[in-house]
């Protein structure tokens, strides 16, 4: 394997994160580096447009799968269970193990990922300069939307027994909410969520039904955050993410036209071109 691009599995308290650590085109082994956090039921892939810009602005990137089980603590300790600071400390666990220092230049986060992206600058400010949480379905978990993470667990569980993919081809569609010009990101989309387990899915769905912090999100101060969404995304109220942002001492609000529930994936130069002049140069 290239010495540029390392794939590695990190265990973390019974999750076994598969991670990818990769210098920028430069191959500067000093580059600051950019940690990314992907949504709920996909994987690290949907960052692959987002990685291939970031290494070409001089940037290295750390990327992880996070709804991996280890079969063995499942085993042995029965169903694992986790708030959002356990898996916001395990992200900070995972820069260590990869990159062998603690500071990040950002955390760029998607849906789950966002709420991760903006918990990170609370609970580690020293460690990251910037945030970018793109989608994130809010500063607390929506009451209204707790009943629907039950469905689809049951829905989850029906497709293990039944030999089917109805969950899978329902989360797509509802990420990429256009025509068929939206087709081929549909298919690929299809191939990162086939790659989730039933375990993680169970996990993360409940960590996504039980956080607030609305009271703590005003203490960010120091570090520099890019919050927003796109503007076909029906999972998220961008209005809310705009009160949020506004919460955020010095903190800019996008709406990215047209971007469904994954702008990384479904408007990826919109995104980068938003992203690159947030961070600004990697010198």
């Amino acid at each position: 394997m290239a010495e540029h691009k390392i794939e590695d599995n990190v265990d973390v308290e019974g999750i076994n994160y598969f991670t990818i650590y990769e210098l920028p085109d430069s191959q500067d082994k000093k580059a600051p580096c950019v940690l990314l956090a992907h949504a709920l039921m996909s994987n690290l892939h949907m960052y692959d447009a987002t990685v291939k810009a970031l290494h070409a602005a001089g940037y290295s990137t750390l990327r992880y799968d996070h709804h991996k089980i280890t079969e063995r603590r499942m085993s042995l300790g029965g169903q694992l269970a986790y708030h959002m600071d356990d898996l916001t400390r395990h992200m900070h666990q995972l820069v260590k193990a990869r990159t062998g220092q603690s500071h990040l230049k950002a955390v760029v986060g998607c849906s789950i990922g966002g709420v991760l992206a903006l918990r990170y600058a609370m609970m580690f400010p020293k460690d990251v300069d910037q945030i970018v949480s793109i989608a994130a379905p809010g500063i607390k978990a929506p009451e209204d939307k707790k009943p629907l993470w039950s469905q689809r667990i049951r829905l989850f569980e029906e497709d293990q027994e039944a030999g089917t993919d109805k969950l899978c081809h329902a989360t797509v569609n509802r990420w990429f909410p256009g025509g068929p010009e939206d087709d081929a990101l549909r298919e690929e989309s299809l191939m990162h969520v086939k790659t989730c387990s039933i375990q993680g899915y169970r996990l993360l769905a409940d960590t996504i039904r039980n956080y607030d912090y609305s009271d703590e999100v005003g203490r960010i101060e120091k570090v520099d955050c890019l919050i927003g969404g796109g503007t076909e995304d029906t999972a998220i109220s961008l209005d809310e993410l705009q009160d949020v942002a506004e919460k955020i001492r010095g903190a800019q609000f996008v709406r990215i036209q047209g971007a469904g529930h994954l702008p990384p994936m479904h408007k990826a130069q919109e995104f980068s071109d938003l992203m690159l002049p947030f961070l600004g140069s990697p010198q």
